[in-house]
């Protein structure tokens, strides 16, 4: 019988990744990228990622291609396949995606949250091994996941409601004000005034020896150790992942970091990169086998509702 493999997209506003990827966690073929169709209408986003799914399919070779695993921003109805986004993909409002592009690829279709697909793909690619860690992504917002046994907790006491830090209470806001691009620029421009850089101009900045781009990381590193410490002394991670295009700069920001949880009265726990590649992806793709074994049906038969 020919091996199992499943097509797994991570959707988002720019682009959307995909690969088909086997049972054993290796990609098959060249992964394709492509532009995100977030601003088109409704039938040309579904034209678009059935088509991606399509073209991503006739690369499996002698593989089985069982399922499709989507890994989605919030807010979306994981379970019904539903989004509830007005930021971006706007004419899917309320859609049933997941039943639409089932009758287009014929595929089952299951929708993950990308934090928790992250989380999920590091736990395959990175920590087989780890019982419990929370998996960061640091980007143009905050994602997090809290990820034990091999299953994202979303409805824990241990962890914020849906798993999401991104909302987390600090300094009068939300964490993602500090901990984002937004974040850190802001942070920079107050630092010095009238020097508005974006988040990969102040990281080039800091590691060229600027004092006020080195203060503004170390100042969203405090901020994310403050503001998580109170999560992980409940949660008890081994340790920390940080991806997310702002994540790269973990060297940065990381021993601020480490040295605020410490002062909290937090747990020790390492502080670690994410492996190269994307991770969502492979949580994706582990997510939607997982469900194909169980025998779960399709058409968004995942995870709850997430609001961010």
């Amino acid at each position: 019988m020919p091996e199992q493999a499943v097509i797994a997209l991570d959707v988002g506003g720019t682009t959307v990744d995909s690969a088909c990827v086997s049972a054993a966690g290796a990609v098959i073929g060249e992964p394709p990228e492509s532009g995100s169709p977030a601003a088109q209408s409704k039938d040309e986003i579904v034209r678009q990622l059935a088509r991606i799914i399509d073209a991503t399919r006739a690369r499996a070779g002698d593989f089985s291609v069982s399922a499709c695993g989507i890994a989605m921003p919030a807010p979306f109805d994981y379970a019904a396949g539903v989004s509830y986004m007005k930021h971006k993909f706007r004419a899917l409002y309320g859609v049933n995606l997941g039943a639409l592009l089932r009758e287009k690829t014929g595929l089952p279709v299951y929708f993950i949250n990308d934090a928790d697909a992250f989380g999920l793909g590091v736990g395959w690619r990175q920590l087989p091994d780890a019982k419990r860690f929370a998996a960061l992504t640091i980007g143009t917002g905050l994602g997090g996941s809290f990820i034990e046994d091999g299953e994202a907790l979303d409805i824990d006491p241990r962890v914020p409601k849906g798993g999401e830090v991104w909302n987390l209470p600090y300094e009068g806001g939300i964490l993602e004000d500090y901990v984002s691009a937004r974040g850190v620029t802001t942070l920079y421009d107050k630092l010095k005034p009238g020097g508005r850089r974006s988040a990969k101009e102040v990281s080039a900045l800091a590691r060229q020896g600027s004092q006020p781009a080195i203060d503004a990381y170390r100042a969203m590193g405090t901020a994310l150790g403050r503001g998580l410490e109170p999560v992980f002394a409940r949660f008890r991670p081994e340790k920390v992942v940080i991806g997310g295009h702002v994540g790269l700069s973990l060297e940065l920001f990381g021993p601020a970091m480490e040295q605020a949880l410490a002062a909290a009265g937090g747990p020790e726990v390492p502080i670690l990169q994410a492996a190269p590649g994307n991770m969502a992806i492979f949580g994706a793709a582990r997510y939607s086998l997982t469900r194909v074994g169980s025998g779960v049906g399709g058409d968004g038969a995942g995870g709850p509702i997430r609001s961010g």
